[in-house]
């Protein structure tokens, strides 16, 4: 059958030249053999389950006799006290002697031996009692940090990245400038710092009306993409009775911040209009006022401002304390000297920052 059909191709094939005769022969052949190949099982299942072996994980890593532990440690944290110190701090947490020291007598722990009241710190222990890592919070972006790497610590001081956004809002007062600006979602901190610019100019107790506006950019500082607190005011505007107080922020070389009208002037005047933030007068100066319990003419040389209990009081100028301590009618009282020809007295307080005894 195969030579009777190589024979009627033979004859075929004669018909054309011989060079062209010999290429078609050749590719028949070709076709032939693989037809003729893909019939066969060259490998047998035999021999395919002799390639197929499963080695074990273990000639290829080093497991060895035990299981691999699994590394656990602890999380303690706490707000530096007085007399406090790192060893102190340490022994608190429940570290071990000995690996106090090792710490101690780190490279750099020189950063750790003036610890500030307050401030914040916390450790990863592990559970033989030894400092895995510890981070001593100096501030919001800042601080000193302990990394155990095999044997020895490291100690460093590290500085977060930060970014300040500007914040731009307008506010037309009311109902008052406080409430109308929390509603606008200004921080209660940013409106302290408003009425502490403005409160040179104006009397935030009893100059305000409605229909009066103040607008502002502000800072927010973010750190790693979350905020962390309010910045300073760059420029305000504040339209009281339609006038118009603008104030710049300049931040001098040394670092302090002051504000400054468009025309150069510092708005910081020699005396604040007001003692007390968003209070009220209850009584004012009056050299012919009926005394309210003696019923009788009794100067009043003075203005009373009635503002809930707990209320700081500001000085309304810079000076010396003079007097500060518990005096007749006056009760709790501060006298602070501004000038040899002037001072002011702020009286029956609750109570007076030990500070500034």
């Amino acid at each position: 059958m195969f030579l009777k059909i190589l024979n009627q191709l033979k004859s075929i094939v004669s018909y054309y030249p011989k060079q062209h005769s010999y290429m078609i022969f050749g590719c028949l052949i070709v076709l032939i053999l693989i037809i003729a190949l893909s019939n066969l099982d060259l490998i047998s299942k035999e021999n395919k389950q002799e390639l197929i072996h499963k080695i074990p994980i273990d000639k290829f890593i080093d497991v060895g006799s035990k299981d691999i532990e699994k590394t656990t440690y602890r999380v303690e944290e706490t707000k530096i006290k007085l007399n406090d110190s790192l060893f102190s701090i340490l022994k608190r947490f429940g570290i071990n002697q000995k690996n106090i020291i090792k710490i101690i007598n780190s490279k750099n722990s020189k950063f750790l031996s003036d610890i500030k009241i307050g401030k914040v710190i916390e450790a990863d222990i592990n559970k033989f009692d030894q400092i895995i890592s510890l981070d001593y919070k100096i501030d919001f972006q800042s601080g000193v940090l302990v990394r155990k790497q095999e044997e020895t610590y490291f100690i460093e001081k590290y500085e977060l990245k930060t970014e300040k956004l500007k914040v731009y809002k307008k506010v037309s007062i009311s109902n008052s400038l406080y409430e109308d600006g929390l509603e606008e979602g200004i921080p209660d901190s940013v409106l302290m710092d408003l009425v502490y610019i403005f409160g040179w100019d104006i009397d935030f107790v009893h100059d305000i009306r409605p229909d009066d506006s103040y607008s502002l950019i502000y800072e927010e500082v973010y750190v790693e993409g979350e905020k962390k607190l309010n910045g300073d005011i760059l420029i305000a505007k504040f339209l009281n009775r339609d006038k118009a107080y603008v104030a710049i922020r300049y931040k001098s070389a040394n670092g302090i911040s002051e504000y400054f009208s468009p025309k150069g002037r510092n708005v910081k005047k020699a005396f604040l209009r007001s003692p007390v933030k968003f209070s009220y007068i209850s009584s004012r100066y009056n050299l012919k006022r009926n005394h309210p319990i003696l019923h009788k003419i009794k100067p009043h040389t003075g203005v009373d401002y009635a503002a809930p209990k707990g209320t700081p009081v500001r000085a309304t100028g810079d000076g010396t304390i003079a007097y500060a301590d518990v005096k007749g009618g006056y009760g709790n009282l501060v006298e602070i000297k501004h000038t040899e020809d002037y001072s002011t007295r702020y009286a029956h307080l609750n109570k007076v920052h030990s500070k500034i005894k």
